[in-house]
């Protein structure tokens, strides 16, 4: 299993070494079925494109929402914090990019059936994915064994995500 790390760069590069890697680690755990609970959503650039004429939004991207797996240990993972991450296709993304980024998706994408599915159809118009914090879930994680060209991962490149939300635990 892959421990979980956070890189918080410095203000300026380390003169020691040449190189910094950066971003999260994903851990790699076993599929099956978890409790989890949200922890953060940001948006990102991936797949977007531009819009010629207005730089305040880009169509496409990625909206990616964070969980922490098993925080109650019922399934013997241990206490170390385990963050797993579902991904969205969002149709449009704002500026600012990144962590709580203003998004729009469509109503019969996944993101707009999960939200309709637990908050009705009028709750979820503009219901960002914070209106799941505060509630623990049963999610169904799986491995990434392909790269977004179909690729196969080698082993220690393989990490968990999440598949789908099942119900409320």
């Amino acid at each position: 299993m892959s421990n979980l790390s956070l890189f918080t760069p410095p203000n300026r590069p380390d003169m020691d070494t040449e190189v910094v890697l950066e971003g999260i680690d994903y851990p790699l755990i076993e599929p099956g079925q978890y409790e989890a609970y949200l922890v953060s959503y940001e948006t990102s650039t991936r797949f977007a494109k531009k819009v010629p004429g207005d730089n305040t939004y880009m169509d496409g991207g990625k909206v990616y929402v964070h969980f922490r797996i098993d925080p109650l240990n019922n399934a013997g993972l241990g206490n170390q914090e385990i963050i797993v991450f579902m991904s969205f296709n969002a149709k449009t993304i704002k500026k600012p990019y990144g962590r709580n980024g203003k998004f729009t998706a469509a109503r019969r994408s996944n993101y707009g059936k999960l939200m309709r599915r637990f908050f009705g159809t009028e709750e979820s118009t503009g219901a960002t994915p914070n209106a799941l914090k505060d509630k623990l879930f049963i999610v169904s994680v799986r491995t990434v064994e392909k790269d977004e060209k179909q690729r196969r991962l080698r082993k220690e490149e393989r990490y968990s995500v999440i598949d789908k939300i099942v119900d409320y635990a």
